[in-house]
C-alpha cells in the first residue's frame, strides 16, 4: 500500500493487479466511506473510476501524479 499525504487527509493506494489500485480515505478505518474509487493505468493515461463524491464517474488523467492532485482535491 502506498500512502500519500494530503493538506487534510491521507490517500492509500492498494495494488489490485500491476495496472489497477484501490483509492481509500485514510480518515476512515472501513466502510463505504473509506473507499474513494479505482484508478487503474490505462496506455500512458490514469482513469479514476470515483465512488464518491459521485458514483461511477470515471475521469483520465496524464500521470499518476495528476490523479493523486485530483484526489486530494475532491477531498478538500
Amino acid at each position: 500500500m502506498l500512502r500519500t499525504a494530503g493538506s487534510t487527509e491521507q490517500v492509500d493506494l492498494t495494488p489490485l493487479s500491476d495496472t489497477m489500485w484501490r483509492v481509500c480515505d485514510g480518515r476512515f478505518e472501513d466502510g463505504a466511506l473509506r473507499i474513494i474509487g479505482y484508478v487503474q493505468r490505462v496506455g500512458d493515461a490514469y482513469e479514476m473510476m470515483w465512488m464518491r463524491p459521485r458514483l461511477g464517474v470515471v475521469r483520465r488523467y496524464g500521470s499518476l501524479e495528476e490523479t493523486l492532485r485530483a484526489i486530494h482535491e475532491a477531498l478538500d
